[in-house]
């Protein structure tokens, strides 16, 4: 095949390319409703995206999109700092300015599709290589729908306005809001399977990038004061283990039919580990906190706390 130029309508080029054996990584900056049509992936395959807050909301990623990859057990992942465009297979890197929406198919783009083993090898190390993403999931695909609903009102990173970097500011500095919950065990209703998937962060195999943040929910029996920014310390239900920090990223949503409980989304950091309870009230006692209450929900009034439970991560 060697090396073929596409443009300024390649997407039928990009489509025709890509069908072959073997498991294809792609990062698409954005997709939409479009996409699956013009961008066929199958479970084993790698997608990472931009779907960063900014991007659902401009409407340049699509949750629905983003739902049907996931229902084919394609590994979704979002990178809000994504622009790319490039694919690569077992045999083929296509590398270009086509993202996977119906504009794009109006659109002057253009693309270079090869078979050259050096940049074969090159693109997948790209894809490979990206950091600062999380992990799409249900919880994550229920947030991203919310966003949608808001509105046109965020520029996109990378098109319009700054770049910006999301692990700077993971969690707020000063952290002035924080609570100790418990986690809870219970079995969803069906009105509630629809907008909550409480579980652990799925097994992954190794290939492809390793997702740095992850999307998850927290159920809670009654409305709170909790909103967005504050900062969530979880404890296990056996009191066990205490889990690193969490970022509220959004409101709590009233789930239906729930007796007043309410839903809100967490952002976590996939490399830090949970702590056995024990060993975090031993370091906290030494360093001058006795008292921690970490065994019983409560708001955490003392900066100084809300320091020395952060250093458990070093953070």
């Amino acid at each position: 095949m060697g090396t073929t130029f596409h443009g300024p309508n390649p997407w039928p080029h990009i489509t025709q390319a890509i069908r072959t054996q073997g498991p294809r990584h792609a990062a698409i900056a954005y997709l939409d409703h479009n996409a699956p049509e013009q961008l066929p992936l199958r479970a084993g395959d790698i997608l990472v995206v931009n779907a960063g807050a900014a991007a659902i909301r401009a409407h340049a990623t699509s949750p629905t999109a983003l739902a049907h990859y996931l229902s084919k057990g394609v590994r979704v992942l979002s990178s809000p700092t994504l622009h790319a465009k490039v694919i690569v297979t077992n045999r083929r890197a296509v590398i270009g300015s086509a993202n996977a929406t119906i504009n794009s198919t109006y659109s002057d783009d253009a693309v270079i599709i090869t078979d050259d083993p050096t940049i074969i090898a090159d693109t997948r190390k790209f894809i490979d290589n990206l950091d600062d993403l999380t992990e799409v999931d249900q919880p994550f695909i229920d947030h991203a729908t919310a966003e949608w609903a808001i509105g046109r009102a965020v520029p996109i990173p990378g098109v319009t306005g700054r770049i910006h970097n999301p692990d700077n500011n993971f969690l707020p500095t000063p952290t002035a809001r924080m609570f100790v919950k418990h986690v809870v065990d219970y079995q969803p209703n069906p009105t509630e399977q629809h907008l909550i998937r409480e579980v652990q962060p799925r097994t992954r195999t190794t290939a492809g990038p390793i997702a740095k943040y992850q999307l998850q929910s927290l159920r809670l029996s009654t409305p709170s004061t909790i909103t967005t920014g504050d900062v969530i310390v979880l404890v296990s239900a056996d009191q066990e283990w205490i889990y690193p920090p969490a970022l509220v990223a959004s409101e709590p949503l009233r789930i239906p039919r729930s007796g007043g409980a309410v839903l809100a989304f967490l952002r976590i950091r996939t490399d830090l580990p949970p702590l056995p309870l024990h060993v975090a009230e031993k370091h906290l006692a030494d360093h001058r906190h006795p008292g921690p209450r970490l065994r019983t929900d409560h708001y955490v009034r003392s900066p100084a706390l809300r320091t020395a439970l952060l250093e458990l991560w070093n953070l």
